[in-house]
């Protein structure tokens, strides 16, 4: 560890930048949390969020080498398209075709993807579920969405069905992804309500992994016909009032936010930034601390 410099509240020559890379990205909690852990820590470095214009993609890898970040975490829309710019890739990104996270050393850019793992950690760690045996409804067919899907059937899902606004592009999604586990069933479906009508009886888990824009198209989803046991997860935790949500409670369905998988993905990014692992319940205390001041 290091003293001094960002845990004092100073920002010197020596203080290492980590960062966000997306857009939009000014709602994101993540500075918060990996600024206040560089503190607790003794730690000289910053978490900042930088909102880049999605015409800037094929600068994203060169970016994080010429300004010497030290690691980056990716959203919207940059977790597929910085794949062709990095030198390493680990399994999990090649899985999902995307990455969330970038570490630099010595300007050797190395993607991970800690998405699809944060959420079912979360999931069994805050709620006690498992994937092994159940069938899983994905709803989006993007990096999130394909990172999900990886890691629900990476951990014995029996079903991953992904629905998506572009049908085709959730099946090349499940194609590729049976390559990794050819032993769960892959299925994919068009987004609408009459799928959803179909699927939701068979499902035990529900994720909506599609962002801003699609509220619509999920609001028209018939809860009610999911199982009593069912659960639905809502990774989108800045969303005030996610769509279904409401419908759940009316019908009696879990419905679990966006929290858990961020905090444990984050936990997971600050390991690979550092080397220090961390508890996800500290994240989550910060982040309730800020929301009590």
């Amino acid at each position: 560890m290091t003293t001094g410099g960002a845990t004092t509240g100073l920002i010197s020559g020596h203080t290492r930048v980590f960062g966000l890379i997306g857009h939009p990205v000014r709602h994101s909690l993540s500075p918060q949390m990996h600024t206040t852990l560089f503190g607790r820590m003794g730690l000289d470095a910053v978490y900042l969020a930088f909102d880049v214009h999605p015409d800037r993609s094929p600068l994203v890898g060169d970016a994080i080498r010429t300004l010497d970040l030290v690691g980056v975490n990716l959203t919207v829309p940059f977790k597929e398209r910085v794949i062709g710019q990095l030198d390493h890739r680990t399994q999990a990104v090649e899985e999902a075709g995307a990455a969330n996270v970038v570490t630099n050393v010595d300007g050797w850019l190395t993607g991970y993807n800690t998405d699809g793992e944060g959420l079912v950690q979360s999931l069994l760690d805050e709620h006690g579920w498992a994937p092994g045996g159940r069938r899983c409804l994905v709803l989006g067919a993007g990096g999130a969405g394909r990172a999900v899907a990886a890691s629900l059937a990476a951990a014995g899902a029996e079903r991953v069905c992904v629905l998506n606004r572009t049908e085709s592009r959730a099946r090349a999604a499940v194609e590729h992804l049976a390559h990794f586990s050819p032993r769960v069933a892959f299925d994919t479906a068009p987004l609408t309500a009459q799928a959803m009508a179909w699927e939701a009886p068979g499902a035990d888990l529900v994720v909506n992994c599609l962002g801003s824009g699609a509220e619509g198209a999920v609001q028209a989803f018939d809860v009610s016909r999911l199982g009593a046991d069912a659960v639905w997860v809502d990774i989108n935790y800045w969303m005030q009032d996610p769509p279904c949500k409401a419908a759940c409670a009316a019908h009696g369905i879990a419905f679990v936010d966006g929290m858990g998988m961020l905090v444990h993905q984050g936990a997971l990014s600050f390991e690979l930034f550092t080397g220090h692992p961390i508890d996800p319940a500290e994240l989550r205390g910060i982040l309730s601390a800020r929301h009590l001041g």
